[in-house]
């Protein structure tokens, strides 16, 4: 569930921050964005839509998309507005830039392969993308 909450919270966080937040179910269909395999159970859907609500509230979100994928089924939703000015509804199938947030989940997908021997912080990137000039220290 930490994990859950971490994601939720980082999702948020590339909404920006405004008005009190309304929830979108995802559309009956496939996002175009996502392959959904199966819903979750629909108490659990609830619980993550109070969640999400709660979090956009206290943090002052306008609008939301979170996506969870996992073994026990999918969970894709949007929550309140994409444009506070119109008041347009956040859409599952939004295309979002994320910016600086790459960051974040570079280094972690970097720490975990680290962390599994694939490979070591002092590697250059040249010797896993050609063509990078590599600096010798």
């Amino acid at each position: 569930m930490i994990a859950l909450a971490a994601t939720v919270v980082l999702l948020l966080t590339t909404s920006g921050c405004g008005d009190k937040p309304t929830t979108q179910s995802s559309t009956p269909g496939r996002p175009s964005t996502s392959e959904i395999t199966k819903p979750i159970n629909e108490a659990l859907a609830q619980r993550l839509d109070a969640a999400v609500n709660q979090a956009m509230s206290a943090a002052g979100v306008p609008g939301a998309i979170v996506g969870i994928w996992g073994p026990d089924g999918d969970y894709v939703r949007a929550f309140g507005v994409a444009d506070k000015a119109t008041r347009a509804p956040m859409k599952t199938d939004f295309y979002s830039r994320i910016g600086s947030l790459t960051k974040t989940f570079t280094v972690t997908a970097m720490l975990q392969l680290v962390d599994q021997g694939k490979l070591e912080l002092g590697d250059p990137i040249s010797k896993y993308v050609p063509g990078v000039p590599s600096v010798e220290n």
